[in-house]
């Protein structure tokens, strides 16, 4: 069942049904009236609504007799009314028998039988395999990581805090003032280590949505971590500035050797 909109304390929510079958064979009407029947008798019966869209999935797929019930709505819904007796009457449900009586005959009659629909398997895995559970569930290769896009000329709100804290680096080393970007242009050797820092930050960034994208949480945040034990030691040593630390611990983080990750074979030292 997919919700449109949340079931809790109401009766009258949009969903939809996607209904499994699991045969050695391509499904069959026989195999499907019972299902039919009981969305129509459960929602006359007010326990659910309608749904908006009902689908039938099955390994082997639908065969041809459904298929073409599929396409006329109107000719399954005859078929229905025709099997009723045989598959829904004492099908769906066990404590009684479900006769198709004038009032839940004409409550059927009004209903748009079009929603009932099949999706292919192939649909589904290529649909899935646009999931971050893909690889994990199938055991696949990483699809290709995006290109990083080139740096912008102007400092965007996600680097504001990092390319603060590199500023604040710079100004430690220097004997002049660095509050501004704007400050760098009589320095190349911080002006040149800001646009690296800046390129590997947004190499960082296009991986983690490429993780976000592809994998399941905390893949890229597990790198973080492993990369944070690796460098601490040095974070939180004595240095005569800011900017030395930042060499060095970038020097260590470049060097690391870490653990196997499903990102690992994506990973470059820009990442790190």
């Amino acid at each position: 069942m997919g919700y449109v909109d949340d079931p809790v304390g109401s009766n009258n929510y949009i969903w939809d049904n996607f209904q499994c079958k699991h045969y050695d064979k391509p499904l069959t009407p026989s195999q499907i009236w019972v299902e039919i029947g009981k969305v129509c008798y459960f929602s006359f019966n007010n326990d659910y609504p309608f749904p908006r869209k009902y689908y039938f999935i099955a390994p082997k797929g639908i065969g041809t007799k459904l298929s073409t019930y599929l396409k006329k709505p109107d000719e399954l819904k005859s078929a229905l009314y025709e099997n009723w007796d045989n598959y829904c009457k004492n099908g769906i449900t066990d404590t009684k028998a479900i006769i198709l009586d004038s009032y839940l005959k004409a409550y059927i009659d009004k209903l748009d039988f079009s929603i009932f629909d099949k999706i292919s398997i192939i649909k589904i895995i290529l649909e899935h395999s646009k999931t971050q559970f893909h690889v994990t569930r199938f055991g696949t290769q990483l699809p290709k990581r995006p290109e990083t896009p080139k740096i912008s000329a102007n400092v965007g709100d996600r680097e504001l805090i990092y390319v603060k804290k590199l500023l604040q680096a710079y100004d430690s080393h220097s004997n002049d003032e660095i509050d501004t970007v704007n400050d760098l242009i009589n320095y190349p050797k911080y002006n040149k280590h800001l646009k690296r820092s800046r390129e590997d930050f947004l190499h960082a960034e296009t991986l983690r949505a490429f993780s976000r994208d592809t994998l399941p949480k905390n893949e890229f945040e597990k790198i973080q971590s492993q990369i944070l034990s690796g460098v601490i030691d040095i974070v939180e040593d004595d240095h005569s500035n800011g900017f030395d630390k930042v060499k060095e611990t970038l020097r260590e983080a470049k060097r690391l050797q870490l653990p196997t990750n499903l990102l690992s074979s994506c990973l470059t030292v820009n990442d790190r």
